[in-house]
């Protein structure tokens, strides 16, 4: 799953920083999102160490933001444009609030709710779907069909900043099949590689240019 998630989020970026023409690899590329999204949540149930894995990603969104900021936007610092890793740490962040003993229910709801508006007004990748998505695949993980409704659902409606973004729900297909076994171990690598390639992308686009 971690590297079909891998390969479609390659083939979007490619085509967004490269070779803007090639419409089927941007359609490819919305998968990308929701199996990451997927991913985070399977990471945060399994995970015994909750705390280094938000220290994880928060190290991934400060080493990223340069690569980000280059490849898509030419410059060293984009106020108008955030990596995803920022939309990743929201959304694990409101999975530890949704399942925090100590936080009362009206409080989680305010809190989670100033993390979508956090996430619109600085411009987080993907904005309030970046937080929600994650939200509806925690809560609602042990029903397949409310998974769909209602990430479908937000997706159809992303077509609003995204003309392609419903195809996203093509995800569900590998999920379907998705066997719950964890795979072989990869460290940092998955991690490393986002940051890498949106450098080496920002880096062939100067030569070609």
């Amino acid at each position: 799953m971690k590297m079909i998630a891998l390969i479609t989020m390659f083939l979007d970026h490619f085509t967004r920083v490269i070779y803007p023409d090639i419409y089927v690899f941007k359609v490819v590329g919305r998968l990308a999102f929701i199996l990451y999204s997927f991913l985070l949540v399977e990471g945060f149930v399994h995970s015994r160490h909750t705390g280094k894995y938000l220290l994880r990603l928060l190290l991934f969104t400060l080493l990223s933001e340069i690569p980000y900021d280059l490849a898509f936007g030419n410059t060293l610092f984009d106020p108008q444009r955030q990596n995803v890793f920022f939309s990743l740490s929201a959304g694990l962040v409101s999975l530890l609030i949704i399942d925090s003993k100590k936080v009362a229910t009206d409080a989680k709801v305010l809190l989670i709710a100033a993390l979508v508006t956090v996430a619109n007004l600085f411009h987080f990748d993907y904005y309030y779907l970046g937080v929600l998505q994650i939200i509806c695949f925690y809560i609602f993980r042990s029903s397949w069909w409310k998974k769909v409704l209602t990430i479908g659902i937000l997706n159809v409606f992303y077509m609003f900043k995204i003309a392609t973004q419903a195809a996203a729900i093509l995800a569900f297909i590998p999920l379907y099949f998705y066997n719950g076994q964890r795979g072989k171990k990869t460290g940092l690598l998955y991690y490393i590689f986002y940051p890498a390639h949106l450098l080496l992308f920002w880096l062939i686009k100067r030569i070609l240019m």
